[in-house]
């Protein structure tokens, strides 16, 4: 990472998109001292900067919060935001969070075998199957986040891919054929909606849905399977981020199957008016619930 001006940046930034990058932090300083009251809020996001797609960016930008990912800088909160499954252990964040707070913190690992294992925990039934002993169709997965590698296989199987997970296959197809995803953001202790993604048998396994959409929690939840859902990721140490939950409609119950501590989006194919509510929900919510730990 090399310094220029305020922030930290990737070697393989140029310096021409750095100095975009530093003049775009200096107007985010100038909104936020304009937005609240002459004090310029900062939001440390430790080690890496989030892009301009990531959620916390536009979540910042509503809050007029100005984000650095530089620890020396004087700052109110800070989230740890490295883009990968399992994130180093910084021990600046843990000494920040001495007196300040630090979201996700502890969220270390998003390995799927891991997600499964604090699933279960909270849930008490499970995912996922040895493929050697099994005996049917089985979901192949890669352990590591953002690859889409979901594939139906059919056991047992002689050996195990590396590196891979074996789950159930969940039954979640509704009545007019699509695959639907319940994607669960959590901030702070709150689920403040859920998006709902329906997506086509050829990308079932894939990010992209054909549709989607912004509806309350209550609507696809109940009060208990948010309870646990909450309970998982205060377990798992998700304070900011989503989380993927598939509903089987052979036997009702919730399956998590996914975690995202570094989330972007919103979902492409929501429209503008989700989108807005959406970043408006959460920017609320963190907010809220920045200010309660402050105080504690």
């Amino acid at each position: 990472m090399k310094k220029i001006l305020n922030n930290y940046y990737p070697e393989k930034v140029s310096v021409a998109e750095a100095f975009g990058k530093e003049l775009r932090y200096y107007k985010a300083v100038w909104r936020s001292r304009f937005g609240n009251k002459g004090k310029a809020v900062r939001l440390l996001t430790f080690p890496e900067l989030p892009g301009s797609k990531s959620i916390i960016f536009k979540v910042a930008g509503k809050r007029k919060w100005a984000m650095t990912n530089n620890p020396k800088k004087k700052v109110d909160f800070a989230i740890a935001w490295q883009d990968c499954t399992l994130r180093d252990d910084f021990p600046v964040l843990h000494t920040m969070s001495e007196n300040k707070t630090v979201l996700n913190l502890h969220c270390n690992n998003i390995l799927k075998t891991y997600v499964d294992e604090f699933f279960y925990e909270v849930f008490g039934y499970r995912t996922r199957i040895d493929p050697q002993l099994h005996s049917g169709p089985a979901v192949c997965k890669s352990e590591w986040n953002a690859t889409h590698s979901g594939s139906i296989v059919y056991c047992p199987l002689g050996k195990a891919e590396e590196d891979s997970i074996y789950q159930i296959v969940i039954n979640n197809r509704d009545e007019n054929g699509f695959f639907e995803d319940i994607r669960v953001p959590v901030a702070g202790k709150v689920i403040p909606f859920v998006y709902i993604k329906l997506k086509s048998a050829e990308n079932r396994f894939e990010t992209k849905a054909s549709k989607v959409f912004l509806k309350p929690a209550s609507e696809y939840l109940s009060d208990d399977e948010q309870s646990k859902i909450l309970r998982f990721a205060a377990i798992i140490g998700l304070d900011f981020g989503e989380v993927d939950v598939l509903r089987n409609r052979d036997d009702g119950r919730i399956y998590i199957v996914d975690v995202n501590n570094t989330p972007y989006g919103p979902p492409a194919n929501l429209d503008e008016e989700g989108k807005r509510k959406a970043i408006g929900l959460l920017a609320e919510n963190i907010n809220a619930d920045y200010c309660t730990l402050l105080s504690n």
